[in-house]
């Protein structure tokens, strides 16, 4: 998100003018369940984060999708009140201008009936999993609970559920900072159970995935915890314990066109794990067309090379990430 932010702050605020009377429309998830939206925080008070600026007990926000039996009365707001004023204002827009964000899902929907698999999403650095929802609310309306958390203290613009915004300290990745992530996934796994709301859990079907840092935290988390049984990195150099260590349960790659040393911590895991690793490549896409960011881009009218997202068409490429995603997931965790 911070390209996109940048690229307006820089270069469009006419055209944010221009589109700011109209909500944005996201993708409309391609499964048969409706899909609903929760958000809560979770209190980890046996750890603190110093590097992430915490001052006392951990707080790790969650946004889930989860699918619901029949809609709610109202559009999820996947970015609370705070953050979009927060996002808008660095981006110089007009208060309103993301607002649809997160159509595709609805608040307060009744969930399913049933058991369903669980799949834990993480963000890139400074971004937040409320831009990964054409992703999230896909793979939930194909049957999965995708169960997103932020990051305190590397998330850009964060409210942990009090309307309070915490800021970013974290500046660069390092081993050290995505430890702290993969201990934050480890907590919400541990907390699975207690979630309320969102339907019945097979805690035995879990994976995890994510975009940029986040994909390197899915897979040290599989690394650590054999609860979960597949994973995937979208886009994302391998940090940690990953660089050195061998998997052998599934964990797969979406790439998209970044110089080959980026993807070069990948290669040198594919040539050691002994699980399935699948790849698929995406020429076309740039590091932020793996985000909502993609289909953003256009509806806001700005220029797709300087925010980040290439040059591809955003609806054929938010089909084919979120049809790898189902494929890969439907073999590994439903299969």
């Amino acid at each position: 998100m911070k390209s996109l932010l940048l690229a307006a702050a820089l270069g469009a605020p006419a055209l944010f003018a221009a589109s700011a009377q109209a909500s944005v429309t996201p993708p409309t998830p391609t499964g048969a369940m409706p899909v609903g939206f929760a958000h809560t925080t979770l209190t980890d008070s046996f750890r603190t984060e110093p590097l992430a600026g915490d001052s006392g007990s951990r707080r790790v926000p969650l946004r889930i999708w989860y699918p619901a039996a029949s809609p709610g009365a109202q559009p999820a707001r996947t970015l609370t009140a705070v953050e979009q004023a927060a996002w808008e204002d660095e981006a110089q827009a007009p208060h309103g201008t993301l607002d649809g964000l997160g159509a595709a899902a609805t608040e307060a929907a009744p969930p399913s009936r049933g058991s369903h698999a669980v799949l834990l999403l993480s963000p890139g650095r400074g971004e937040t999993t409320a831009l990964q929802s054409a992703h999230a609310a896909d793979l939930a309306s194909h049957g999965y609970v995708v169960v997103g958390m932020d990051h305190p203290g590397d998330t850009q613009i964060l409210d942990l559920g009090d309307g309070q915004l915490v800021p970013p300290v974290i500046e660069q990745a390092a081993e050290e900072t995505i430890a702290i992530r993969e201990r934050d996934m480890r907590f919400v796994l541990s907390r699975l159970g207690s979630l309320r709301g969102i339907g019945r859990l097979d805690l035995d079907r879990i994976g995890a995935f994510g975009h940029s840092n986040g994909g390197a935290t899915a897979l040290n988390a599989m690394l650590a915890d054999r609860r979960i049984r597949a994973g995937v990195d979208i886009d994302g150099s391998l940090y940690g314990p990953a660089t050195r260590r061998a998997l052998d349960r599934p964990f797969g790659f979406l790439q998209g066109n970044l110089p080959s040393i980026f993807y070069a911590t990948i290669d040198e895991f594919r040539q050691r794990t002994r699980g399935p690793s699948p790849i698929a490549h995406f020429p076309e896409g740039a590091h932020h067309s793996f985000a909502d960011n993609v289909w953003l881009v256009p509806q806001l009218g700005l220029d797709p090379v300087e925010s980040d997202v290439g040059t591809g068409d955003p609806a054929a490429a938010v089909q084919r990430q979120n049809a790898l995603l189902n494929r890969f997931f439907d073999r590994y965790i439903k299969g």
